[in-house]
């Protein structure tokens, strides 16, 4: 029987397989540097990438603070973040969320309990709205799947506006009493301004890879672009390298292929834009590190609690199944 693990780990080594294939194809070692280099000649937009993706870790960390508490300082949310995204560029499994949950935990005087639910909740916002988006576009194109994203769209957007009210919910107080503040929260009007917030950011995300098309010229617009880069996004629930190598390649030129762009000029664009981000990644990571320093030993030891909560979770699913 293929289980859902299982089923993401065959898609993640297909997507990484086909980034083989492509890479194989298409890459040229003094193509990229030369790429690259072009980020330091054109001053301007590498300036504007900078504070694009910054911008949009910001307004992430300003939607995690209304919804987990405004008691705790902006600083604390925002070196979270940056934590989670340093770990996740440096690991080859997404564990960054254990690093997130344990920032939160210590600095911001939250059980662990708490602050993995916010981290859990924001993660599931940001696939809600990334999904939303990369709806939008399939529609438009009139991709002949389009009507199966609507559906599994409209369903989960429902589910998630009525669960804390299903009877099966109401069988376990522990999830009821997450839900219950989940729906306390989202609906209210510190909701839509949260949902506004995480929209806008990856809006801004967008705009790195806005500016690689730009320097390498590639013609597309805006609104394609933010699509594209939602989709590439979403595909890095198939993390299985540090920062999604493969499968970020595989998705964003796929992406921009759909969207007309030659095949290799789409591959250079996302193996720019995914070296721009390693390098921001680093940067902020290390930034990070000074301001909000961390033991290796902490971070490692949050990795392996939010690790072993998700095998233990696995592991009774199964036997349920069974």
């Amino acid at each position: 029987m293929l289980t859902k693990k299982r089923m993401i780990q065959f898609i993640a080594i297909f997507l990484v397989v086909c980034s083989i294939v492509i890479t194989w194809q298409w890459f040229d070692s003094k193509e990229w540097l030369r790429d690259v280099g072009l980020l330091f000649h054109r001053p301007k937009w590498l300036v504007f990438m900078v504070i694009a993706y910054l911008a949009s870790f910001l307004l992430k960390a300003a939607a995690w603070r209304i919804y987990a508490g405004q008691d705790v300082k902006f600083a604390v949310y925002f070196h979270a973040i940056s934590y989670s995204l340093l770990v996740n560029h440096v690991l080859p499994i997404k564990v960054g969320d254990g690093v997130r949950t344990g920032l939160l935990m210590k600095n911001g005087r939250k059980s662990w309990e708490d602050a993995l639910h916010s981290v859990a909740v924001m993660r599931l916002l940001d696939m809600l709205v990334l999904a939303v988006i990369g709806g939008i576009g399939i529609v438009r194109m009139g991709l002949p799947s389009s009507w199966i994203w609507v559906t599994l769209l409209a369903s989960g957007t429902a589910i998630l506006a009525t669960a804390h009210y299903l009877p099966v919910i109401r069988k376990f107080p522990f999830v009821v009493k997450h839900s219950a503040y989940f729906h306390l929260k989202m609906l209210s009007g510190k909701g839509l301004a949260i949902l506004g917030l995480i929209t806008f950011s990856w809006v801004l995300e967008a705009g790195v890879i806005f500016a690689v098309s730009q320097i390498i010229n590639v013609q597309l617009g805006s609104i394609s672009l933010v699509w594209a880069n939602s989709m590439t996004i979403a595909g890095q629930i198939f993390h299985i390298t540090p920062g999604g190598i493969g499968t970020y390649e595989s998705t964003m030129s796929g992406s921009l292929a759909l969207l007309g762009v030659d095949g290799k000029d789409a591959y250079r664009a996302a193996l720019l834009s995914h070296t721009f981000k390693f390098l921001f990644a680093y940067a902020l990571g290390g930034y990070s590190l000074l301001r909000m320093p961390l033991h290796f030993r902490e971070m490692k030891a949050w990795i392996s609690r939010v690790t072993s909560q998700t095998k233990s979770q696995s592991y009774n699913k199964v036997r349920k199944e069974d």
